[in-house]
């Protein structure tokens, strides 16, 4: 009898990090029936880009419609409960800058991190959570499917979670996935799944010793997206500059931008393209597809691509896009071929250390800014091992911005131990078969219901 798995992809990453991976094609060729859920306003493209893989595209109501007083009150606590200095920085937010309220802070994100200082009170807030929050969204696709398995790829999306609160309520086993590298030390799991599957050991023990997840129910699995990235480029580094307009002659620099939500007023993204203008380069400016980044005004320099990924949905909201496979192409190309990664706290840390591209940090400003106002996500857990590492440099002035961009360009073997000790630490296995083990990974949960 045909086995049915459901496979969630709410957030715009989701199709880049599993639904592009080989893990749907190898569980159709298992004879797996795969049914991906996705946004409703979002299907029709998910059908004619992903159609290739054999899965069954189903959609289903996102938005303001959905997000009920209780569903926000669940998602606001989870963000003020981790015992954890990524969540500290968000509390202080309320403190500081436009979401600035000491009411809020004292009435409900100080006592609300109290509380999540104890295991015994997250998961009595995981329970009320599960017996208040609203129920059946999926009743019909429960009926018309009948699932063996639900694989939620974003444990902390609220869709997600309402998906595994109805699976749990009809008995179906779920498996589901942390996201992302900050995602358990940024907000409290409101659900803890049958089987957790986590990138690499560091995301493993967070669980265990924020959460309290048994270690017997953790699978660490590397990244399956960077499978792909294991395999390197196809088009040549002169006809792949060529064709975005760069000349291959030049050094080659990505800058991923600090994104606004960082500070209250960003003073920072303008200023960093502004200087790698004066740089003997080629430059691109690879923005991110769900944050806004202000540069109002700015004419774009000579020499510079301003590379803006993603499918559009709603030209009015920003972030309402998916990256396509042609976005991720590109930049594994760009990725491969650039001699200089420059970034703030971002994943993008983690993109270059697997190609053993030179990370170059930015923490500069135009002008003196008060502790609240610079970037201060350098001290996070997540963020502090790759400073640990010794695989990156972190410039303070732009002049020592400038004089590091030159060392990296002339010998691009500086830091190179460091770099390895990030492929190691956050991707676990640079082997391109994370996709494999996730696949191997569902048909077991599979074989077990037999």
């Amino acid at each position: 009898m045909t086995k049915t798995v459901f496979i969630t992809s709410f957030h715009p990453l989701i199709s880049r990090n599993i639904v592009s991976t080989p893990i749907i094609p190898k569980l159709v060729s298992a004879g797996v029936r795969v049914v991906v859920i996705v946004p409703n306003y979002k299907r029709e493209y998910f059908e004619k880009t992903y159609g290739y893989t054999g899965a069954i595209f189903e959609g289903v109501e996102t938005g303001a419609a959905i997000r009920t007083l209780r569903v926000g009150m669940f998602k606001r606590l989870a963000e003020a409960m981790p015992n954890t200095r990524r969540a500290a920085i968000g509390r202080v937010r309320t403190l500081s800058g436009e979401k600035k309220s000491r009411l809020y802070y004292y009435l409900f994100y100080f006592p609300a991190s109290v509380l999540g200082r104890s295991k015994l009170a997250m998961r009595f807030a995981r329970r009320v959570d599960f017996w208040i929050s609203p129920r059946d969204r999926f009743s019909d696709l429960f009926g018309r499917y009948r699932p063996d398995l639900i694989f939620s790829t974003d444990v902390q999306n609220e869709h997600d979670v309402a998906l595994m609160q109805d699976s749990r309520r009809a008995g179906i086993r779920v498996v589901a996935m942390v996201r992302s590298w900050d995602n358990l030390t940024t907000r409290a799991l409101r659900i803890v799944p049958d089987r957790l599957v986590v990138h690499n050991d560091i995301i493993k023990g967070e669980a265990i010793s924020i959460y309290g997840v048994s270690p017997a129910t953790i699978s660490v699995v590397g990244i399956p997206h960077y499978d792909r990235y294991v395999r390197g480029p196809v088009a040549p580094r002169d006809a792949f500059l060529r064709k975005i307009g760069l000349d291959p002659g030049k050094k080659l620099v990505i800058y991923f931008p600090i994104c606004d939500y960082r500070m209250r007023e960003n003073v920072v993204d303008r200023y960093v393209i502004e200087t790698l203008a004066t740089v003997d380069a080629s430059v691109v400016v690879r923005f991110p597809p769900a944050e806004s980044v202000t540069i109002a005004g700015l004419e774009k320099p000579a020499g510079m691509v301003f590379d803006r990924p993603g499918h559009v949905f709603d030209e009015r909201v920003y972030g309402n896009r998916e990256l396509t496979p042609e976005d991720d192409e590109r930049l594994l190309h760009l990725l491969a071929y650039c001699d200089c990664v420059v970034a703030g706290p971002s994943t993008a840390a983690i993109d270059a250390a697997v190609f053993d591209t030179p990370i170059l940090l930015v923490d500069f400003y135009p002008r003196d800014l008060s502790d609240e106002e610079k970037i201060y996500e350098y001290g996070t857990e997540h963020f502090s091992r790759i400073i640990e590492s010794g695989g990156v440099r972190r410039a303070r002035t732009q002049e020592e911005f400038l004089r590091w961009l030159g060392d990296y360009f002339a010998h691009p073997e500086f830091e190179r131990s460091g770099r390895e000790r990030i492929r190691r630490e956050q991707c676990w296995k640079s082997d391109g078969q994370a996709s494999e083990r996730v696949r191997d990974l569902i048909l077991a949960e599979l074989a077990r219901q037999r």
